[in-house]
């Protein structure tokens, strides 16, 4: 400990690069509401990845590029992004919503596929973390935050071009243990009005070979089974300035995955699931801007096939066909300084959006019927800005949906800039509607054997309130201190209460007098926690520089229940993370590290343990020989080896080391 007390010490004497921590405040936009400002005006704690981290981060997916940002947790069933949960200050992975270039990710069958992102990470320019509610802006599902995926052609769609071709190319080859095999390429081309790009990834492994429980006892005649994946995905995108205030934007692609599920959902000695998931996708965006006056419609569709085998050749699998519709409209009107002087000579801006949007969900499935829903909402958004450095923003959204029919979400956040210091604040209501999953699981299996889950088609969503507090604290131009407190009650939270079927009255396929899992709106809970974030910056000569930024997340949830659901509260206690980056010369090393203590669970009959405290650490070390075009790698995952779980009999991957070559231009 001693040690690190002196390399911090050392971090504040060095002389620092000018106002690099604050430019990343105050000159990084995002969406924290629909209306874009500044990091330092939104009110709420954001975090931003940028390109340039993405691209020598030693991780391999988006999920692992979230794991070491506070207030954020993650519960992995495999390694390279085949599929993880995402919670946000201890809400459920149901809570989270995700966005591609400004339209919804969110999957109608189950929150678990949310993490499915279906472009290359070279693709990605900024993902953003916004913490605590949103779905005034975005709609339900933004309870605990929202994680925002904006691709390069996204961002740049709205650049002009010059009149000669330009183009942009990335490489990323990679290969290492267990037939580990990763190629992510972009490529792209513009000239003036018109950008083209396209974006593949592929990633594919024999998997790890484990022991099978089921041989041990006899129900199996395997007696390894192996952690294989395949994934692909291929994207394409176009923009289109339409004249000079006009601008169109689509991107389609699909993706596939086929990969081991066994005990990615089920505790039996006789799961051997294997699961093949194909998506095809399109989004696009259309905008209008004319001095003050900006309107964007926005359109995204989504088709997933969803097979799940849990016994192979054995029982039929499980096939579900999903689809989800998403259509946004809004315009924004902005008031600027001159013409605010005669209303309030402090007033630097004054913006106003007022939009609507729909979204239209439909599934086909073997076990849980064929069903359609939609919901809607209205909303609007304030933001004033004030030249003693006041922000504000304010909104309100009127939410339908054909269960709870109105909802009201109102919400409120407020950032003060005291030089060194920017204080700010939020609160708002938010809400998660209930799933297919949730809401028809096993209705369609006749005479249901006792024990199983069975959905609820008339689930309530769930609500919450939240209210943060917290202040970005820069003493010098290379150190910045964030601490935020938080605080968040919810009621109608879904989980599966052991019930009788003569109690249940929605569904005609159980057997009379028998107990089942039944979805229901059973519980209330509080979380109270602290996010503490921090970087330190550092210039070791002319040709080196060091970066450091620790974090830490403390999270305590209560519940009305006796025993707090492990659905509910499936989130670490306390979190440390420490992100390290050393660039020296042509040399750069990165490391992630983590350390997490969280509630232990077993399951003795399949060998399963999420234990009670781990520790993981991933390492890159990189050299680039001709210049900042090319670079050699080494990557080393989980250096430490450490054998854990995050999600109770699904191991996650040892100490994996590759290595790999990338080019951009």
């Amino acid at each position: 400990m001693r040690y690190l007390f002196t390399l911090l010490f050392l971090f504040l004497i060095v002389e620092t690069p000018k106002a690099q921590i604050e430019a990343e405040l105050d000159s990084i936009d995002v969406t924290a509401s629909r209306i874009s400002t500044s990091i330092s005006e939104s009110g709420k704690n954001v975090s931003v990845i940028t390109a340039e981290q993405i691209g020598e981060m030693p991780v391999q997916s988006v999920d692992d590029l979230l794991r070491s940002l506070p207030g954020i947790n993650i519960n992995g069933r495999a390694g390279f992004g085949v599929q993880a949960d995402v919670g946000v200050r201890g809400s459920t992975f149901s809570q989270v919503m995700f966005l591609l270039d400004n339209t919804p990710l969110n999957d109608p069958l189950t929150a678990h596929f949310n993490t499915n992102i279906p472009v290359a990470l070279s693709e990605i320019a900024q993902i953003e973390l916004i913490r605590g509610p949103a779905s005034t802006s975005f709609g339900a599902d933004a309870v605990g935050g929202v994680v925002h995926i904006k691709t390069k052609a996204y961002m740049m769609k709205e650049i002009e071009a010059d009149d000669n071709l330009q183009t942009r190319t990335n490489l990323d080859i990679s290969a290492g243990e267990n037939n580990l095999r990763i190629i992510d390429a972009t490529a792209g081309v513009a000239k003036k009005n018109v950008r083209f790009s396209t974006s593949f990834r592929t990633a594919s492994s024999d998997g790890e070979q484990l022991t099978n429980p089921g041989f041990e006892e006899g129900v199996s005649s395997e007696e390894n089974y192996n952690t294989y994946f395949d994934m692909m995905n291929l994207s394409a995108a176009l923009s289109v300035n339409l004249g000079e205030n006009w601008n169109w934007y689509v991107r389609s692609g699909l993706e596939n995955r086929d990969f081991n599920a066994r005990y990615f959902y089920t505790r039996s000695i006789v799961d051997e699931s294997i699961e093949e998931i194909e998506s095809r996708w399109a989004l696009s965006a259309l905008t209008y801007e004319n001095n003050n006056h900006r309107s964007e419609i926005n359109f995204s569709y989504r088709d997933v096939e969803d097979v799940f085998d849990f016994l192979p050749g054995t029982i039929p699998a499980n096939v579900h066909q999903t689809g989800s519709l998403f259509l946004n409209g809004s315009h924004q009107y902005e008031l600027n300084s001159d013409q605010l002087t005669s209303v309030s000579g402090s007033l630097n801006y004054m913006r106003f959006m007022i939009g609507g949007q729909l979204l239209n969900k439909q599934i086909e499935s073997t076990d849980r019927g064929d069903h359609e829903n939609t919901s809607w909402g209205i909303y609007g958004i304030h933001t004033m800005n004030y030249d003693f450095g006041l922000s504000m923003t304010t909104s309100l959204r009127l939410q339908f949906n054909p269960i709870s029919d109105l909802t009201f979400l109102p919400q409120i956040s407020a950032a003060y800039d005291l030089g060194t210091v920017n204080l700010r604040t939020s609160i708002g209501r938010a809400i998660r509607e209930g799933d297919f999953t949730e809401r028809y699981i096993s209705s369609e299996i006749p005479n249901l054997t006792p024990g199983r889950n069975i959905g609820n088609p008339d689930l309530l969503p769930e609500e919450s309130t939240t209210f943060d507090f917290g202040l970005d604290w820069t003493p010098a131009n290379n150190l910045r201190f964030s601490p935020t407190f938080f605080y968040r009650s919810s009621s109608n939270l879904i989980d599966y209460a052991v019930t009788n079927s003569n109690n249940i009255n929605n569904a005609d396929n159980l057997q009379p007098n028998e107990e089942y899992f039944y979805a229901s709106n059973i519980s209330e809970s509080e979380a109270i926690g602290i996010e503490f974030i921090s970087s330190f910056t550092s210039e070791l000569g002319t040709n080196a520089s060091l970066r450091t930024e620790p974090g830490y997340t403390y999270i305590r949830t209560t519940s009305d229940q006796n025993t707090v659901s492990r659905y509910i509260a499936n989130h670490p206690s306390h979190q440390v993370s420490f992100d390290l980056s050393l660039i020296v010369g042509n040399l750069s090393i990165q490391s992630q590290s983590m350390y997490n203590v969280r509630s232990e669970e077993a399951a003795v009959l399949i060998n399963a343990e999420v234990p009670d405290q781990y520790f993981l650490t991933n390492l890159k070390v990189g050299f680039k020989p001709f210049g900042n075009n090319f670079q050699l790698y080494t990557q080393i995952l989980n250096v430490t080896d450490t054998q854990y779980q995050e999600i109770l009999g699904a191991p996650m991957p040892g100490r994996w080391i590759l290595g790999g070559v990338k080019y951009g231009l």
